[in-house]
């Protein structure tokens, strides 16, 4: 049984009080919600490790904010889901979760490509600014 975008979006099947539980499906949603907040948590090991400057910081705790709390949410998810919670274990979650994932993602890159570029050559500039100002003694 393969998974069919057609039949996810109809409306009699989106918004089924009692979902269906099979073993395939929640393992297939545990491991993508597993690996959601694994993710997340390595993105703040490697920000801890290599000393990255404030504005690639920001950007990786957008990631890992996002990662994280998407991943926990999908594992709440996947738990309703288990225990056949009426409405909250609905299918319709899982497509905010997909939507809010989305665009979540896409003002992170949006961040990242347009604000990103613009900072680092400020914080050049200010360097080489600063480099001609005198020190402390």
């Amino acid at each position: 049984m393969f998974f069919n975008p057609i039949k996810f979006l109809a409306p009699n099947y989106l918004f089924e009080l009692r979902p269906a539980v099979s073993g395939w499906a929640l393992k297939a949603m545990l491991i993508l919600f597993v690996v959601f907040c694994v993710a997340g948590i390595i993105i703040k090991i490697a920000q801890k490790i290599r000393k990255v400057e404030s504005i690639e910081a920001k950007l990786l705790h957008k990631y890992f904010a996002c990662f994280l709390t998407m991943g926990i949410i999908g594992l709440i998810l996947t738990w309703l889901r288990y225990e056949t919670v009426y409405i909250l274990a609905s299918r319709i979650w899982l497509l905010i979760w997909l939507v809010a994932l989305v665009i979540w993602l896409v003002m992170i890159i949006r961040y990242q490509y347009k604000v990103v570029p613009i900072a680092k050559k400020r914080l050049e500039q200010k360097k080489l600014f600063a480099k001609y100002l005198p020190k402390k003694k």
